[in-house]
């Protein structure tokens, strides 16, 4: 069964870039010094910059079917991977107390996430079918990747920061806590969406940054959370890691109690 990979010494100094994709507008891209928003074919110029010393963290699905070779051999192949239907699950347990992701921090099959198809245009990735490029041949090398795959491209993970914010702060926000930080309905969101910004500055110590740029809407929370997780991964932090592999699909997540042993049950109870 797939494993939880930890984030050790990356062994060399990696440029951290998060990037929120918008197939219908711009994208928003954090770099730990400031925010910039581009258009898909501005994204394109920018991301084919980046030199193998990048970790790119893409808040958007990487991965599809199992096996994509094989693509349709298993029921949810191209509807809905493991980790998401690990997180959707309304199982009551020690990580989901109340029976599922409170309102505002959703997890959705990789179907319905509309920016998988930028995704597929920029990176070539998720891979869905026998006649994609190898992994091998495209311009970010995957993580987790083998170990056996050479490390001459930039690197790309995925991430989800809602589900890391909502890790981050679930337990000094409490059970009662609204999480609504990108309903535009809900007129409280940027008082949510600062409190849990300060929460994360927090927990994620010792990593520190000199511009401590504040996110002004949900986009740039969100690109802001995946710079975080990407930053700590790169300086071998052990309060993250990369949960599921590329079965299994995987996101890079803040590492909390019960997480990786609830992970390890629930691929155990898929056979």
């Amino acid at each position: 069964m797939a494993k939880a990979t930890a984030a050790h010494g990356r062994g060399r100094n990696l440029s951290v870039i998060s990037v929120d994709p918008a197939p219908g507008r711009e994208s928003t891209i954090f770099d730990g010094n400031e925010f910039l928003h581009r258009t898909g074919h501005e994204l394109r110029g920018y991301l084919r910059d980046r030199t193998p010393q990048t970790l790119l963290c893409w808040d958007a699905p990487l991965t599809g079917p199992a096996d994509p070779i094989a693509a349709g051999a298993q029921r949810r192949d191209f509807t809905q991977r493991l980790i998401e239907r690990f997180f959707m699950r309304e199982k009551r347990d020690a990580l989901l107390p109340d029976g599922g992701l409170p309102a505002g921090i959703s997890v959705r099959p990789y179907s319905g996430c509309q920016h998988w198809t930028i995704t597929r245009s920029l990176l070539g990735l998720p891979r869905t079918g026998c006649y994609d490029q190898d992994f091998e041949q495209l311009p970010f090398r995957l993580l987790p990747a083998p170990d056996d795959e050479q490390n001459n491209r930039p690197s790309v993970v995925e991430v989800h920061p809602a589900v890391a914010a909502w890790l981050w702060c679930k337990n000094c926000r409490g059970k009662k806590a609204i999480w609504r930080y990108k309903d535009k309905r809900y007129e409280g969101r940027d008082a949510v969406r600062n409190e849990m910004w300060q929460i994360i500055l927090e927990e994620s110590r010792p990593f520190e940054w000199g511009n401590r740029c504040t996110p002004a809407n949900g986009d740039e929370f969100d690109a802001a959370v995946g710079y975080v997780l990407g930053a700590l991964y790169a300086q071998g932090n052990n309060g993250v890691a990369i949960l599921g592999d590329r079965h299994t699909g995987s996101f890079l997540l803040p590492v909390v109690p019960n997480l990786m042993d609830m992970w390890h049950e629930f691929l155990a109870q898929q056979g």
